[in-house]
């Protein structure tokens, strides 16, 4: 049997970032599936990442062709219009051989599954929830010609068209049961970071992840409802053990998509001790939530190999900040921004999120400005937008705000201020944060001091020599986080 995996980008992603170093992450969901089909005997699994290598679908669709796979798995986000382009990709599948099995999975499966395989007959299967076993029962079944109806975690259409949904599968309690993610399957394709439209690539660069699930319950993320508020992570004997396979690998520059890497701060700093006892020299990046900030785990992060933190802000006003249940204040992150600082991280992005329903002009503006008070090197911007998962988007269909039917497969954003007003003030926030002169004067002291970032700085000499590339810059740090589409 040969089983096909596509990460598929937007028409519009491809003709914009053709030519750029867009920093796509290798698809770690899919990665893990395949090692865990491998594992079990399906040795053909073949991933093609459009979101990489841009590659136009027509193309694409040859190189599927040129496989004839007999079951296709498409990965599959809501707000980025990925489940978009993975329908319009199964469909021209589906219309060339009619024969093959057609399979979406991530969230935009787990939390539309029923209004997938309703609109979309050429689609035959959803995952709901973690992938590895459901797939591996799935091929399986479809192997020996068996019916689906006891395979848990699943959503499909039976032998007479009818769409059936199966019980839930438990998280998997044990992580360390799986194998690690196979990153021979990417072969050649090369990923890179970008730090807020930057480019930060030196060296080998590749995703890593230590546990899964989050104890929070922020209403803007979908990860609660899929975890089910539950933190599950792998042993730290475990993690080393793939932390030495990468480095054999020749990796040396890794991202932590852990949903709360440091979920437990004792926990974190044994794994950040055992790195360096096993001199295991990597560069890497994590996520980071202000209330869980403490020196010493920052210090021992560092000590690790930690260059970048990103710090989730997300707004300057705290009616939005309990609207979210972010359960943080303003002076939480301004505290942690200086204790990132302090104890020598490199560099420092803050992640904002503006647009939530009801939230002003002036309460936009000034979490804008929030930005230019912290201690970090460079904003992210996030405008809103609601998507099926969460509890904002529950909140507002159950109010009548939005109508599920029409944003389901988009997510909608709920800006009560013109969209061009916030972009233009996103825009000109950018433009002031970076040139302000003692800004600036720091910026280029902190660069001397540190080989991080001095190679990220070398790495993007060829934005700040052209206009044009300058403007792209711009447009690529205003529009790239913008969520949902524009309401009708």
């Amino acid at each position: 049997m040969k089983i096909c995996f596509i990460n598929p980008a937007p028409l519009s992603y491809i003709i914009e970032r053709g030519n750029e170093k867009s920093g796509a992450y290798p698809p770690l969901g899919i990665l893990s599936i395949i090692a865990y089909l491998k594992q079990n005997g399906y040795e053909h699994c073949y991933l093609f990442d459009q979101h990489a290598t841009k590659i136009q679908t027509k193309y694409l669709l040859e190189l599927i062709k040129s496989i004839n796979p007999n079951v296709i798995g498409f990965n599959s986000l809501t707000d980025i219009s990925m489940a978009l382009r993975s329908v319009y990709i199964a469909q021209k599948v589906k219309k060339w051989n009619p024969n093959v099995k057609v399979i979406f999975g991530n969230y935009h499966a787990t939390f539309n599954h029923y209004r997938i395989l309703q609109k979309y007959p050429f689609i035959d299967i959803c995952v709901r929830g973690e992938g590895e076993k459901t797939f591996l029962e799935i091929l399986e079944k479809l192997e020996r010609s068996k019916k689906l109806n006891d395979i848990k975690g699943i959503t499909y259409r039976d032998y007479n068209g009818r769409i059936r949904i199966n019980e839930e599968r438990p998280l998997i309690k044990n992580l360390d049961e799986l194998p690690f993610p196979d990153r021979t399957a990417l072969r050649d394709v090369k990923y890179c970071q970008n730090y807020g439209g930057l480019n930060a690539s030196y060296g080998k660069f590749t995703t890593i992840q230590s546990s899964r699930g989050c104890t929070f319950n922020c209403s803007f993320c979908s990860q609660a409802k899929v975890s089910h508020q539950k933190w599950r992570a792998k042993s730290i004997d475990r993690v080393i053990e793939e932390l030495q396979y990468l480095e054999e690998l020749g990796y040396t520059n890794l991202y932590w998509v852990d949903d709360n890497f440091t979920n437990i701060p004792k926990r974190t700093i044994e794994l950040c001790r055992a790195i360096r006892k096993n001199h295991l020299d990597f560069v890497w990046l994590s996520e980071q939530r202000v209330d869980l900030v403490e020196r010493k785990l920052i210090q021992e992060m560092r000590k690790a190999g930690c260059r970048t933190l990103s710090l989730g802000i997300e707004s300057a006003n705290q009616r939005i900040l309990d609207y979210f249940n972010k359960r943080i204040t303003p002076e939480m992150s301004k505290d942690a921004a200086r204790t990132v600082k302090n104890a020598g991280i490199d560099f420092i992005m803050g992640a904002f999120i503006i647009g939530a329903p009801t939230e002003t002009l002036t309460e936009i503006k000034r979490t804008l400005s929030f930005a230019f008070q912290l201690d970090i090197d460079f904003p992210q911007f996030h405008i809103f937008g609601a998507i099926p998962g969460t509890d904002v988007w529950n909140r507002l269909v159950e109010k009548g705000k939005i109508d599920p039917e029409k944003y389901w497969e988009t997510g909608v954003k709920t800006l009560e201020v013109p969209l061009e007003m916030v972009e233009k003030e996103t825009r000109e926030a950018y433009v002031k944060f970076l040139t302000r002169s003692g800004f600036i004067l720091d910026q280029f002291r902190r660069t001397l001091t540190s080989r991080h970032r001095l190679k990220i700085f070398l790495s993007n000499l060829d934005i700040f020599w052209s206009r044009k590339r300058v403007e792209k810059f711009f447009n690529f740090a205003t529009t790239t986080w913008t969520h949902g589409i524009t309401p009708e």
